[in-house]
């Protein structure tokens, strides 16, 4: 299992830095969109795996609009940025036509609240917030996307990374013993840690394209970004103990599925947006 993992992970930080290095932002939004999609595929499967009903072709429909709307808004100087977030609005009402009109049509009635809810609910879990990584890579007037959104990223996962070392090394107290056993008190402190490590670490080493993040900034995002990511790695856990089923996917052998490889990007990302854009960064 842990070579596999192993073999994975390099993999897929492999193809990372390959887009990364290459500044190939067409590559990069591509790969935003087919894991984005591949999670909200896992997630709705899994509520069918636990006996609900949810429209997911309806679901993964709006959920590849959503991308493809904010990609052309921003390379488009006919469309504009604001477009992407008008073009959101318009696809929650879609999803929710979409669904009320199927139910219509429909002879079965009962769960229609469920399924519309439960699809409606896949898309802002996943493709509304993960499309804020195609919104760091592509707003900021800066032209440092590309460095900040692999800071927010690293400063996620080495959050991630540094939470699991603690927690084997030092692990006592559980954090959550019902929604996740394995995690602890002393694993959330090295994640911490990591993560500020990580966040100053990275300003102080390219001070050219994230030098905007200095003093302050750097250790305000290290801590807050360290705090939301283990919030959206637990609620991920929420959603799969509420469906019974252990890893969400097998879209990497050793890490597990789309959603478990993202699921602390969720909400680093859209904290991590605003951060910037409110406190003027960019």
């Amino acid at each position: 299992m842990f070579g596999w993992r192993l073999l994975s992970s390099l993999l897929l930080w492999g193809i990372v830095l390959a887009l990364v290095t290459l500044r190939y932002t067409t590559g990069v939004f591509l790969l935003i969109a087919v894991v984005g999609l591949a999670a909200q595929r896992e997630f709705y499967l899994s509520q069918r795996a636990a006996g609900r009903t949810v429209f997911l072709k309806n679901g993964l429909l709006a959920g590849g609009f959503l991308y493809a709307a904010t990609f052309f808004s921003v390379v488009s100087p006919s469309i504009g940025f604001p477009a992407a977030f008008s073009g959101e609005a318009i696809l929650v009402l879609l999803v929710i036509l979409g669904a009320l009109t199927r139910r219509v049509f429909h002879s079965k009635i009962e769960g229609a609240t469920e399924a519309m809810a439960l699809t409606l609910f896949g898309f802002f879990y996943v493709p509304y917030l993960l499309n804020y990584a195609t919104k760091i890579l592509f707003s900021t007037p800066s032209g440092h996307g590309f460095e900040l959104l692999t800071y927010a990223v690293a400063v996620t996962k080495f959050t991630d990374v540094g939470a699991y070392v603690a927690g084997k090394l030092f692990g006592r107290h559980k954090m959550s013993p019902v929604i996740s056993p394995k995690k602890t008190w002393e694993g959330l402190v090295g994640g911490v840690l990591a993560a500020i490590l990580t966040s100053l670490g990275l300003i102080h080493f390219f001070p050219d394209s994230l030098g905007v993040l200095n003093g302050i900034h750097g250790w305000i995002l290290g801590i807050g970004l360290a705090g939301v990511s283990v919030i959206g790695d637990l609620g991920e856990s929420v959603v799969k103990r509420d469906a019974h089923v252990k890893d969400s996917g097998q879209f990497l052998p050793g890490i597990g599925g789309a959603l478990d490889l993202v699921d602390s990007l969720l909400f680093s990302l859209p904290v991590f947006y605003g951060y910037i854009i409110l406190t003027g960064r960019v």
